[in-house]
């Protein structure tokens, strides 16, 4: 990222938003769509979850597990689905916009997914 700076003379933040708006560019046209929306679920993700992990407090450790457990959920479902869904008119626009949610910190989605819907379906079986 240094190097990139000093080519550019940009900073670090607007590199990283000019990398996400040509990402989300590629997506919308369909170029490398499904490795693009695979690298921002799990590479970023995997990035927080070793930070979480090294970090004291418990809190963000819980935030990325949820996430993980939700990510897990929608592959199973993605792979299952996977050949319906991607008749779906910007399916990884969609896939790609959802993962954020799960992860970003404002919407804290995972928490929320886990919370209504794979908590009360896990209790459910569990007895």
């Amino acid at each position: 990222m240094e190097k990139i700076q000093e080519l550019t003379g940009l900073t670090p933040a607007t590199i990283s938003k000019y990398g996400l708006i040509f990402a989300v560019a590629f997506v919308m046209f369909g170029v490398g769509a499904s490795y693009i929306t695979m690298l921002v679920g799990v590479a970023y993700p995997t990035f927080q979850s070793f930070l979480a992990l090294e970090s004291d407090g418990a809190d963000d450790d819980k935030q990325w597990l949820t996430y993980w457990v939700c990510f897990g959920v929608f592959n199973i479902i993605d792979q299952f689905a996977g050949f319906i869904l991607v008749w779906i008119p910007f399916y990884y626009f969609i896939k790609l916009i959802f993962l954020v949610a799960l992860f970003h910190p404002q919407t804290r989605g995972a928490e929320k997914m886990y919370t209504w819907y794979i908590l009360p379906i896990m209790e459910k079986y569990e007895k």
